[in-house]
């Protein structure tokens, strides 16, 4: 028995500490354990900070598969591994999807990844009675003295990263436009849609939405666009199924879903 689960693939995904009721505070981890989840591959979360990882940011994975060890850093490149190797299904491929569905769910994915995501997080970072919250409820439960050094350490990583990227360039009424226009335009394209394509189960464009949703209303930290989603019932309901579906341990998350009070 030891011998076959030891022959079985597995993950450690390493990332930002998080609780285990909980979505993560990272969006990028979030998503890589949206697709492990859905999976059904054996995994496990391991604690980490972005200055060990080896592209300098989180998550990355070790890969234990076939008697060996592969480290694998980024969400995007890590799945593609494991899609690649055999060791998790396509969902595209299993929902049988089109070459033309596919490119419009990786023209998404980019949109929400690099986009709104981005304008979420300078949100979260740049704002100040944003940036109190996010720090609490990332560093609330760090001794003092460490607690503020890392908060400020953390921040200004962050807000370089964000500048360089070109999102902290704008300015707060610019960002949260950007937001504006992303919610509008997903609010549009999920509604009357169970799933994004109409497929019978989420394909890779779900999981990815469901993964940054599930991530933006798990915090306090960026209410600009906390209170658009929850007052739309078409997100809410996506988060919702996708939750039960997959997380269904995130009891708080559905207890906010559920305080908003739009749904039926």
């Amino acid at each position: 028995m030891s011998t076959e689960l030891e022959s079985r693939p597995h993950v450690v995904l390493w990332g930002v500490a998080k609780p285990p009721n909980a979505p993560s505070s990272s969006g990028f981890c979030q998503k890589l354990e949206t697709f492990l989840r859905f999976s059904g591959i054996s995994y496990e979360v391991g604690e980490t900070v972005p200055m060990k990882a080896p592209k300098g940011k989180v998550p990355f994975a070790d890969i234990k598969h076939d008697g060996k060890t592969v480290t694998i850093p980024d969400s995007h490149f890590i799945i593609r591994y494991l899609i690649e190797n055999g060791l998790i299904k396509d969902p595209d491929t299993v929902a049988g999807l089109t070459p033309a569905q596919k490119g419009e769910s990786r023209a998404w994915q980019a949109y929400i990844e690099e986009v709104l995501y981005s304008a979420i997080v300078r949100d979260r970072w740049y704002i100040d009675e944003n940036y109190a919250v996010t720090a609490g409820e990332i560093f609330g439960s760090m001794a003092w003295p460490m607690r503020p050094i890392i908060s400020w350490y953390f921040r200004r990583r962050v807000i370089g990263s964000i500048w360089n990227a070109g999102m902290g360039r704008h300015s707060q009424e610019e960002g949260q436009s950007l937001q504006k226009e992303a919610f509008e335009a997903l609010e549009a394209r999920m509604s009357g849609h169970l799933f994004f394509h109409d497929s019978e189960q989420p394909t890779c464009i779900d999981l990815i939405i469901y993964a940054f949703l599930a991530n933006s209303l798990a915090t306090n930290g960026n209410p600009y666009w906390a209170d658009m989603v929850l007052r739309n019932p078409t997100l809410l309901a996506f988060t919702k199924r996708m939750t039960t579906l997959l997380f269904p341990e995130y009891e708080l998350l559905l207890h906010r879903i559920e305080e908003a009070g739009v749904l039926s």
